[in-house]
């Protein structure tokens, strides 16, 4: 299942990128072989004894004994070209014993990784140290949130249209406050005001809403010993708290999970890339997020359009959304055609039933067939419409997509405004976003 642009986002520069597609040739192996857990080939090169080249397919992680110092080098894309290209290329199965080992080494790695984590602790937790450190980090939080209020009252009582409200510098100051006060989610929150909101053309709506909500969280944070378990730790989610114990285990499910929308964003040399899934047989909704740092990108094994029988361990919450893979169960991919889709009327009871639970809730993902209806309007097969904010080649794009027709397509409902992330072009879906940095 590796596309070419999976492939392409990986490449760690130019060069190696040319390279490995020149080496997406079968002639240019002396073997090639594949299974459910790694692809390998033996790399014809300068020197006297082929290039052992071996790729991981959970997660496109690759071993090659040429002499290159970059992950992945030319071999491993090209090895991974020919998988997405020519797959009948890789005709050998049994694994050679280079690769036996190569994967048992990277097993005991990650045993041995496992072993150390700091949610399997080797020696039993000081619980009035622990419970110190939390007080402290709670008064922190607490303190920041204070100061997070105190400055968004001043603000209201000066007006949203001032120029301090409508300076960035003020709400980036803001936020390294907040990542003193051991709170960055808030700080996540304020940067993304700072960056974005102000930027908006419909800052006058937005700038308001941003500030409920930062309001609604520094009130939480107030109260929060009055929290329910299942609020406070979803606020703990919010602050970007991480707990010092095992957090509460969430629902595991099996279902064939339909890899729908995908965004990739960058911040503080951290690349996050978050991908929506879609449960066929459970019709529930999963946000899986994978990082790298500058300057790797993400790997992502799972390409847009794609179905994956895999089960998800999803994080608890007031409603549950992100979650994690569950590795030991493996991932199958199947053929099977696009799942269901709904209507614009389904999505708003969603959307009113998602916030209802989760006060805290920002946007909910959805598949539904939409075509462009004037310059800023989205409407379904029953002619009803939300509005659409996007840029003037995204408006030209989606509608030479849709040829006057409603097309399915995958975006997020913020309970403002539709942000498409991707739609299907004949029987390609089409990202529209950016997919790597």
């Amino acid at each position: 299942m590796l596309t070419p642009d999976q492939i392409t986002a990986i490449a760690p520069d130019a060069a190696s990128l040319k390279a490995g597609r020149e080496l997406g040739s079968a002639r240019k192996w002396q073997s090639l072989g594949a299974d459910a857990e790694a692809l390998w080939g033996l790399a014809l090169g300068s020197g006297k004894e082929p290039y052992q080249t071996r790729v991981a397919l959970s997660d496109l992680a690759s071993k090659c004994s040429c002499p290159s110092r970059k992950f992945p080098c030319k071999h491993a894309l090209g090895l991974m070209f020919i998988t997405a290209g020519d797959p009948a290329a890789l005709t050998q199965k049994d694994r050679p014993p280079w690769l036996d080992e190569w994967l048992a080494s990277r097993a005991a790695r990650e045993e041995k990784s496992a072993d150390r984590s700091p949610d399997k602790p080797a020696k039993p937790v000081d619980a009035k140290a622990a419970e110190a450190r939390r007080s402290k980090r709670g008064g922190r939080v607490r303190e920041g949130a204070a100061l997070l209020q105190q400055s968004l009252a001043d603000l209201t009582r000066e007006g949203l249209a001032s120029a301090q409200a409508r300076n960035p510098a003020m709400w980036e100051n803001l936020a390294r406050r907040m990542v003193d006060c051991q709170a960055p989610g808030l700080a996540g929150i304020l940067w993304n005001l700072a960056d974005s909101v102000l930027r908006d053309p419909h800052v006058d709506e937005e700038l308001p809403l941003e500030i409920g909500r930062l309001h609604l969280v520094c009130h939480a944070i107030a109260v929060g010993d009055a929290l329910d378990p299942a609020t406070a730790a979803e606020l703990a989610s919010v602050v970007g708290i991480r707990p010092d114990a095992e957090p509460a285990a969430g629902e595991v499910v099996e279902d064939e999970w339909f890899v729908a929308g995908r965004t990739v964003t960058e911040r503080d040399r951290l690349i996050t890339s978050a991908s929506w899934l879609f449960g066929r047989k459970s019709v529930r909704w999963a946000r899986l997020l994978r990082f790298a740092p500058v300057p790797q990108s993400v790997i992502e094994p799972w390409p847009l359009g794609a179905t994956a029988r895999a089960v998800l361990k999803f994080q608890a919450g007031l409603y549950p959304q992100r979650a994690a893979v569950d590795f030991d169960g493996g991932a199958a991919f199947l053929r099977i055609p696009n799942p269901p889709a709904e209507s614009l009327d389904g999505l708003l009871d969603r959307f009113a039933q998602a916030l209802a639970a989760n006060p805290f809730l920002r946007t909910v993902p959805f598949l539904i067939p939409l075509m462009p209806a004037g310059a800023d309007q989205l409407a379904d097969l029953h002619d009803r419409a939300l509005p659409w904010r996007m840029p003037h080649d995204l408006l030209l794009r989606v509608d030479a997509i849709c040829g006057g027709r409603p097309t399915l397509a995958c975006g997020e409902w913020n309970g403002r405004g539709i942000r498409l992330l991707s739609i299907l072009d004949d029987d390609t879906w089409v990202p529209l976003t950016p997919q790597h940095l």
